[in-house]
């Protein structure tokens, strides 16, 4: 049999283990290309039911995988070779493990006796990734003895369910010897094979989720909440909030629904709270008795100040069973919850006047805001993301990145029931170009990302990636010169010290950039030219890149103006 020839062992080996994936209905595939990978790369090529990207740069190939798994919540698979190409997946690791994004990785690497000896591209590959994996496997070397082969396609299986069941990253290390290569022959009757394989009736990484009943003393003491408030964060694939504006109409509770918690539009939602809860005196107006809490940890500070100032209230948390969300550590209840949360029939006991209160002060920072905002020389972030999200089509995506876009979009944007996704794990800058051209090839739908200078510049290997979009994908630039979310901080005070070390003016041709990988670029430097250069992008297929110059100092300026705002509620 060609399966018993050594230079077949390795293909052979990695060919059963792929196919266990397709059975468990795995579909993405983002390969890195490399030598000591050679097999297993080989076994995805030779397997028609997987769609392959290839990356050449890890880091930006992992968070590309966490953009394709994101909007499904389905496992997306990461092949690389040995050495420092799996060092560079560390990052998106850490980020799909923070925010419940199923991820698989397949390591190939030295046999062991390689190891300790210097031996060239060569680390200690066994559990790089510490304790953030919530599954790792030593695979060891290819060998065709039939216990070997099936604990091969059981840790395919582990790796799908337990990357999907506890919500976060697989890590299987594959140790190779050479020949890599399979002889021609082989490959083709491989190919040949693959095409006859079927998928399960029934994926098993379809996770069954209960509906969660909560006893009768619970209930009673929810719906007795005169002044009740709802508040989500961003949200995760595991996390299943559909039965949130249910709740709130049960409950007649204002819903604060962060960019990324993927809520519905509805009468409870309010927008704005990034905005009108800055101001401590606002809180104090608008304080509840009882807070509901979903999804992950806020990024909004003024949420978070909320949750810390009235640690005094009931706040009762609902947690993925693999994710604790309490960053804030003021909850008093902890409720674990794997699918939705069933609601009797009952009637809450609101105040008739608390829900409207925060749609008056909801309309009066709006008001406010519509009179700060205006056309200036130079623009304000806040006026882009304004006018963007005005313009924004219904059945688009938004990725925000982190540092000031995914705070600016709650405090400026109109984002109410749209579909927003965010890196806020970890929260870090890295790899939010790769994770939205990721979001883009998976939705296949129109999007756009808002991201500053440093962030796009910071992932510019994602745009290595472009060629892989085929629907439009606008990049939204925000460049005002630096980092100027630092200016949010004491350390802005130490004038001397601040600008080198923490703004970090740059000087790149964003423009020189985009031509050296053959994508549309748009300078905006105008508030006019706004609309109807987003408007066009946004129809037109792959990725442009829309450079809005924007004044760091102006920008700042409206922000405090915004978080100033005092409600009257005799007004």
């Amino acid at each position: 049999m060609p399966e018993n020839e050594p230079q077949n062992l390795a293909f052979h080996w990695s060919t059963e283990f792929v196919r266990a994936l397709f059975e468990e209905g795995v579909e993405h595939a983002v390969i890195s290309p490399g030598s000591r990978s050679t097999a297993l790369t080989l076994a995805f090529s030779a397997h028609s039911g997987f769609k392959k990207h290839i990356a050449i740069d890890e880091r930006s190939a992992a968070f590309f995988a966490l953009g394709l798994a994101k909007s499904s919540g389905k496992p997306t698979v990461l092949v690389c070779t040995s050495g420092t190409a799996l060092a560079n997946y560390f990052p998106a690791v850490i980020e799909a493990s923070q925010s419940g994004i199923p991820l698989i990785i397949l390591s190939a690497d030295r046999p062991a006796h390689y190891r300790g000896l210097g031996a060239s591209q060569t680390i200690d590959q066994l559990k790089i990734f510490g304790n953030y994996p919530v599954f790792f496997h030593e695979v060891g070397e290819p060998d065709l003895h039939k216990r070997s082969l099936k604990r091969l396609r059981l840790a395919a299986i582990q790796s799908v369910q337990l990357s999907v069941k506890k919500a976060g990253v697989a890590h299987l290390n594959f140790p190779f010897s050479k020949p890599f290569e399979p002889d021609s022959k082989f490959l083709k009757q491989v190919e040949f094979e693959n095409e006859k394989q079927s998928r399960l009736p029934s994926p098993k990484y379809q996770i069954t989720k209960e509906p969660l009943e909560l006893g009768e003393t619970f209930w009673s003491d929810v719906i007795s909440a005169e002044k009740p408030l709802i508040m989500v964060g961003p949200a995760s694939p595991f996390h299943q909030l559909n039965f949130v504006t249910s709740l709130a109409r049960v409950l007649d509770a204002p819903v604060l629904a962060e960019p990324g918690s993927q809520i519905p539009s509805s009468r409870h939602t309010i927008q704005g709270f990034d905005g009108f809860l800055r101001n401590s005196e606002n809180g104090d107006e608008l304080k509840a008795d009882l807070i509901l809490r979903f999804g992950m940890q806020p990024v909004s500070k003024a949420l978070n100040n909320y949750l810390d100032t009235h640690d005094n209230i009931m706040q009762i948390c609902f947690m993925h069973p693999e994710q604790w969300t309490d960053g804030s550590l003021s909850s008093h209840k902890q409720i674990l919850l794997n699918g939705e949360l069933k609601i009797p029939e009952v009637t809450g006991a609101a105040d008739k006047e608390w829900i409207k209160t925060w749609r008056k002060v909801e309309k009066d920072f709006r008001k406010f805001r519509e009179q700060q905002l205006h056309p200036s020389a130079p623009i304000t972030d806040g006026y882009v993301f304004s006018k963007i999200t005005e313009t924004q089509p219904k059945k688009s995506f938004v990725m925000l990145s982190n540092s000031f876009p995914v705070r600016d979009m709650s405090l400026f944007g109109e984002f109410d029931g749209k579909e927003i996704y965010v890196n806020r794990g970890t929260a870090g800058i890295d790899g939010i170009t790769s994770t939205a051209i990721g979001l883009s090839v998976k939705t296949n739908k129109s999007g756009f990302l808002m991201i500053g200078d440093i962030a796009f510049l910071h992932d510019s290997n994602g745009l290595l990636l472009a060629d892989q979009v085929s629907q439009p994908l606008v990049i939204v630039v925000l460049n005002n010169g630096g980092g100027t979310i630092f200016r949010m901080l004491p350390v802005h005070q130490i004038k001397e010290k601040y600008t080198p070390y923490f703004e970090t003016p740059q000087r790149t041709k964003i423009a020189a950039l985009c031509r050296a990988h053959n994508l549309d670029h748009t300078l905006v430097s105008k508030p006019e030219q706004i609309i109807p250069t987003f408007d066009k992008l946004i129809e037109k297929n792959g990725v442009h890149v829309m450079e809005c110059m924007t004044g760091a100092d102006e920008s700042m300026e409206l922000r405090h103006a915004l978080w100033n705002f005092k409600f009257n509620k005799n007004s």
